[in-house]
This record gives C-alpha cells, structure tokens and sequence, in this order.
C-alpha cells in the first residue's frame, strides 16, 4: 500500500464530502484539524447533508459549508411527478454551487453511488475516495480509501478506529487526540439556566445516560439503565440525566416508571448546541452507540459505551483516551449486519452491577484492579481506549482472556499497514515489541495445539498467496514489455493474459476460503478495478504496481505471522520474555520457507 500525498505546495483549497450521520461528521474532525495544521493557509469547504447542518456549528475548521437535502432528493427520486430532467437539474445546481471555486483536492468519504457522482463532477485537482470514471464504473480513490472499503465486509480484522482511517486518507498524523466540538456561549447559558431550573447548583454531579439508539436492536434494556441509576444515586448522590430526541420520549417514560430515583429529562428537549453544552456538565454519560456519544467525547466528557447488536466499537467507539466499553463476550458478538436475532442474550450478559463497578472506575480511577470486584464477568468483556504508541487510538481489554484467531490476525494486520506507513525504514525491534505487548494482554489460545496448527496451515497459504502474486506481477511485466515494443505481438499478449486471469482466479479464491486473508485480497481487487488509463503502457504499468503491493504486503504479514506464533507458543509455555526466536523470525523472511516455523 503506497501512501503517497500531494505536494504540500498550493494546497489551499479542500473540499469534505460527508453527506452521512452526525456521529460521522463529528469524527472527521481531527482530519479537518489535521489539514489545516498541515497545509497552512488552506480553506475547507464541506458538502453536508442537511439533516446535520446544526452541528456544524461547533465544528471549529469549516470555512464554508454547503447543504444537501438528501432526504428530500430521496423522495423526489421516488415520486412520478418529478423526470428525470427534474431530478438533474437539482443535482446541476448543487454542482454549480460546489464549483463557485476549483479545488486543489476533493475527499470523498461517504459510501453512496450519489456522492461518486458528484465527486466526478467537481473542478478539483485530485481526488480521494469514491468517484466514477468517464463509464460510469465505479472507482476509489488512493490506497486508504480502499482499505475505508475493504473494512466493510471485513470489520472483524480492522485494527483501525474510523477516525484514524479518515486521518490516513488525509495523509495527516493525528494531531489532536480526540473529536472536537466547541459549545457556543448562548448554549452554554441556556444549559445552565435548563439546569437550574431543575433545582440544580453549580458543582452538583450529572451522570447522563441516553437510552436510545438508531436502531432498537442496539439498545440495552431501560430496565438495566433504571436499576443502574439506582445505583449511581445511592453512593454519589448524582442527578441522573435523559438525553435523547423527541422519538425517545416513550423510552424516557418507561425509565421514570422503572427506576427508584427521579431524573431530570431533556428528552426532546435541546437542540444540538444546548445537547453538547449540557453534556460538557456531565462528569460522566453512559450511553449505547449512538450520535451523543461522539457529542459527550468531543466536548472532554468521559463515556462509558454500551455495545450490542452489530456494533463493532474498535471501528466506531468512543474516540479518545480513557474511555469504556462494555460488550457481551460470546462466540457471536457482535451480530453480522444482516442477521436479525430472535433471541439478544448478549445484552442480559451485561449487568447493572458489573456497570456500575466500570463507573465506580471512571469516577474514582482504582485502576485495573477494580477488575477483581466486578461480578458475573464470565460471559463479558470490559475495553478501555487508549492512544498507542503508533498514535492511533486503540482499545484494551481489562480482562485476561483467550486469545482467539481474530484477534491474533487483527493485532498482526495492525502491524502490517504501520510497516508501510509508520516504520519506513524498517525497525523490527519496534514491530515485534508492538506484537509483544498486544499479545501479553490475552492468554494463550484455549486449545493450543489445534489453533496454532491451523494457523501454521494458513502460514502455508499465506506463502502461497505470496508466490502467486510474484507470479502475477511476471506475467504482466511481460505484457508490458511487449506493449513498450514498436510492433507488438497482439497473440502474444492474449496467451499472458490467459494465465493472468487463472492466476486471478486463484488469488480470489484463497479470499473466499481464508477469510483472515480477506483483507489483503480485496484491497488487491479493489485497486484493480481502479486502474485508469487508455493504452496498454500505461495499464500494465500500474497493474505492476496493485500485483507489487499484494506480493509484498503477503510477504511482510509472513514475516508477522512467524515472530507472533513464536510469541504465542512462548508464552503457552511460560516463556513470555524468552523471544529471540520470535526477533529473529521477524528481521528474515519466510515467504518460501514455510520450514521456518
């Protein structure tokens, strides 16, 4: 994966295509600070759906903000009365509105074919993310948007959180360690006049929780918020705070019915600049995930995430130091996007008394010992954030359990994308001690010897994969060499790209049969189909490339996969600190040596 950025030179005008949900646009502020602080001088314009437009308002680095009514263009799409013609016209005007400047790069961020269409519409010098050729094929844009891509049907191997992706699209560090939201003076006043309406004095402690979710699935239940208010009243004496829309209200009810203290409900109560100020209060908001959690991080208040359902917290999780994470620990946790469970055991796993423990932790800061008082912790597992050394956030979990596959392939693929943009020049001591320390938060597979064969097997495949992309990348260096000759064997050309296309073949089916290789093949895929050009110099010239970097990325991940079983099978058997093995599998490479393991 080549991280190549634009010049730093001219870099002035940036355009943000975030036309998704609240939540998202409040994590892609450290990629707006990042380019500011990186390209001085520069101007950021963002396109937005206009559902979101109020929280813009606290979002320091916009320097002009363009709306979209995505809803409404919905509806018209769907409605008879509007043509097609109609239907252009709109999308004309916004695009005019757009190009009032042309713009030296242009990110694209959202998923929709109708963001690729306006992004290839746009007077811009370079583009990142999801486009449309002069075909109407879909093509994405530089190598991290490809991996943005690829997480989708991956998440269970995405060592990176949403945020630090956006950052990597960028080509920023991160800077600021955390979202970034500023309260506005007149909300401030109007959160302390709701409060003290209420009978509530500066100093008093505000707990909030927030019972909703987008969707009901990802909710734990009231009755356990309820019990868990209870709780937090009787030993701090808090007010317990509602938070939460308009469509919450019926939530906020059946709390008030079930809980044993009154709280104070701004249920559907505050817009955004007055949510976020009231969060700013709080010393502590318990929420699922949800939209106000990114609000609580990004004005400094620390969360606690209640994670169920098909949340994968590592991707979207509260971003910043120091906060928790509380998930079901079960084979199936959490759920694929298109399952629709009949039966949520996960979120009866997560007890009001376990959670209160996590907030007796987030206020009074026992540290990892607390641990030791949390009870029914048997089928749950407890995450604390943390910005790691590579400087990217991460998350750690705080109770000692078996290292599972996923795991052991997600801290490796960590690895992986930081040899190639973190570590250039090389450092194995570094990379390992990464692994190490990852490891050591885990104990060993439950079944050792099964698990590790397995994984010695998929080392096998791995160096096959290797192999097959070397010999992908021969193949078409010999199509590029007959294109480069005056006259070229057109016959010639078609018997290579034959064998091209077996090889293909079978590089997409070591994908479908070793998921953990999944991520490596669709990146590989993805940046294929993103290959332009109009000759055949040009095509097999970059197609060099996409084959390059498969064979290479295969072959770093070998030399991963060799250091970490050492490290594994080191600590199975009490030899946690013995690793020069494991040192020196890391600084060789086995990609046609499988014996060296």
């Amino acid at each position: 994966m080549i991280m190549q950025t634009s010049s730093e030179s001219g870099m002035k005008e940036i355009l943000i295509i975030n036309l998704t949900r609240m939540g998202d646009l409040l994590q892609t502020t450290p990629l707006m600070a990042g380019l500011k602080e990186r390209h001085p001088g520069s101007r950021i314009t963002l396109l937005v759906n206009s559902a979101f437009t109020e929280i813009c308002r606290g979002i320091p680095f916009i320097d002009d903000l363009i709306d979209f009514d995505m809803r409404d263009y919905r509806k018209r799409l769907l409605n008879k009365k509007y043509s097609l013609v109609d239907n252009y016209h709109v999308i004309e005007h916004l695009i005019s509105r757009i190009d009032s400047r042309e713009y030296d790069l242009t990110i694209n961020i959202t998923h929709s074919r109708i963001s690729a269409i306006l992004t290839s519409f746009i007077r811009t010098k370079e583009i990142r993310g999801f486009s449309i050729d002069a075909e109407g094929h879909r093509v994405i844009k530089h190598p991290w948007m490809r991996y943005f891509f690829n997480v989708i049907p991956n998440r269970n191997y995405n060592p990176f959180h949403l945020v630090d992706m956006y950052l990597k699209i960028g080509g920023v560090k991160p800077g600021i360690k955390g979202l970034i939201y500023h309260t506005a003076r007149e909300d401030e006043e109007k959160a302390a006049l709701l409060l003290e309406r209420e009978g509530i004095r500066e100093g008093d402690m505000l707990v909030g929780f927030h019972l909703g979710a987008s969707k009901s699935d990802k909710t734990w239940p009231v009755s356990s918020y309820a019990e868990l208010a209870g709780m937090i009243a009787r030993v701090y004496g808090a007010n317990i705070v509602l938070f939460g829309s308009s469509g919450e209200a019926d939530l906020a009810g059946q709390f008030e019915v079930n809980a044993h203290v009154r709280p104070v409900n701004f249920v559907g109560k505050t817009n955004v600049g007055e949510l976020a100020a009231l969060l700013r209060r709080c010393r502590l908001f318990i929420s699922n995930d949800t939209g106000p959690l990114h609000i609580a991080t990004s004005v400094g208040t620390r969360v606690i995430d209640i994670s169920t359902a098909n949340v994968h917290f590592m991707e979207t999780g509260p971003y910043g130091e120091g906060h928790y994470v509380i998930q079901a620990d079960l084979p199936c946790v959490p759920c694929g996007f298109d399952v629709k469970c009949t039966d949520m055991i996960c979120k009866s796993f997560i007890t009001p008394s376990a959670v209160f423990q996590v907030v007796r932790e987030a206020l009074e800061g026992h540290g990892n010992d607390f641990m030791d008082n949390v009870p029914s912790c048997s089928n749950m597992q407890i995450y604390k954030s943390h910005v790691k050394d590579d400087g990217y956030l991460g998350f750690t979990p705080l109770i000692t359990r078996p290292i599972n596959k996923e795991i052991f392939y997600r801290i490796l693929y960590r690895q992986l994308w930081n040899m190639e943009t973190e570590l250039p020049g090389g450092e194995e001591e570094m990379i390992r001690e990464r692994i190490s320390r990852e490891i050591s938060c885990y104990s060993p597979f439950d079944h050792l010897p099964e698990t590790m064969s397995v994984i010695r097997m998929e080392h096998h495949t791995l160096a096959r994969l290797a192999d097959k992309s070397e010999e992908g990348l021969n193949l078409i260096s010999l199509i590029a060499e007959e294109a480069a000759k005056d006259t070229m064997d057109k016959r010639k050309i078609k018997e290579i790209w034959k064998t091209v296309e077996s090889v293909d073949k079978e590089i997409e089916l070591i994908g479908h049969t070793h998921p953990c290789f999944r991520p490596l093949i669709l990146i590989f895929m993805y940046a294929k189909e993103s290959l332009e050009g109009n000759d055949l110099i040009t095509i097999s010239g970059a197609s060099r490339s996409v084959y390059e970097d498969l064979m290479n990325r295969s072959r770093n991940m070998l030399q991963l996969m060799t250091a970490a079983i050492y490290m594994v099978e080191g600590k199975s058997e009490g030899k946690c600190c013995e690793l020069t093995t494991g040192q020196k599998a890391l600084s060789v490479y086995g990609g046609h040596n499988s014996a060296c393991i």
